[in-house]
């Protein structure tokens, strides 16, 4: 079997077993919003499109990587963090917290439990041929057990097609067609496959982005237990400079009058990056999320 097809297959092959009923289902990081794609159109814009080509991986595998995260609501924004148990195989406050809630019995605590849930996701690595000039970027989503999320779109295009669309000879850009759902939320509402066409006409620009062997972790954070354990508690995870760790920044507000040993980290998505590196971007605060939606672009 040729490399393309083993590629088809492979993405075809997860889909599938990610889709099976739920009874069957037993270094450093750079912070830069030029590593993220992403589907969010500005306020007041109804749709838009986008043209990403997704890239191959090395070995013929899928590109769309699993992760489990969990999503929740901390100081009025929904955030992602990558689960501890599911990632690392370690313990992770927010699976011992809805471990807890489950094992009261009582109905109530089930659907609180729901909270902590860790939901499967998935990331790719794309070029966004708007901008390509940023070089590779890494696009995370929501996995949809509807069948009516990102991948579901992707998957239809492959099986009307039958081809490998990360060939970078041979392969084909997808057209996203982004609106809003009823909650005016953006959301990818179609994928359509272009004519076939090559990575790129400049060689050497083409074997720059497939030698980025970076993963997601390189660009995501994997917070540590401690971090998640404050935001499981119910607080802001704050950096204190002077006892070199994450405490609840309520707390150490309310034991110094001054807070210049206090740099908040929650928006950064990795350690020691300061707000200001946030503020310098040119992405607009329309552009920023503000509630849990399909797709999950940024690193926080």
């Amino acid at each position: 079997m040729s490399t393309e097809n083993n590629a088809l297959a492979a993405m075809l092959d997860q889909y599938e077993a990610n889709n099976k009923p739920k009874y069957e289902k037993k270094s450093e990081k750079v912070y830069d919003l030029k590593n993220y794609f992403n589907t969010y159109i500005k306020e007041g814009v109804k749709s838009a499109q986008k043209t990403i080509r997704i890239l191959p991986t090395s070995d013929g595998s899928s590109p769309f990587v699993e992760m489990h995260a969990h999503k929740i609501k901390v100081d009025g924004e929904w955030k992602t963090f990558a689960c501890l148990k599911h990632e690392k195989n370690e313990p992770c406050p927010f699976c011992e917290a809805r471990e807890a809630l489950l094992a009261t019995g009582k109905e109530s605590d089930k659907e609180l439990a729901k909270a902590y849930n860790a939901r499967m996701m998935y990331v790719v690595k794309v070029i966004d041929r708007d901008h390509p000039e940023e070089g590779v970027k890494f696009w995370r989503f929501n996995h949809d057990y509807r069948k009516e999320g990102i991948l579901d779109k992707i998957q239809g295009v492959l099986r009307a097609i039958k081809k490998d669309v990360t060939n970078p000879e041979t392969g084909r850009d997808l057209l996203l067609s982004i609106n809003r759902n009823q909650s005016g939320v953006p959301v990818v509402s179609a994928v359509a496959s272009l004519d076939p066409s090559v990575l790129s006409e400049d060689a050497e620009q083409s074997a720059l982005w497939l030698s980025d062997a970076r993963t997601w972790e390189d660009v995501y954070a994997v917070r540590t237990y401690d971090y998640l354990e404050i935001i499981v508690k119910g607080g802001v995870p704050a950096w204190d400079k002077e006892n070199k760790c994450f405490v609840d920044k309520a707390s150490l507000e309310a034991d110094k009058a001054e807070t210049d040993n206090l740099d908040s980290e929650l928006t950064m998505g990795v350690e020691n990056v300061k707000a200001s590196v946030v503020a310098s971007t040119t992405t607009e605060a329309s552009d920023v999320p503000s509630t849990e939606d399909e797709g999950d672009d940024l690193p926080f």
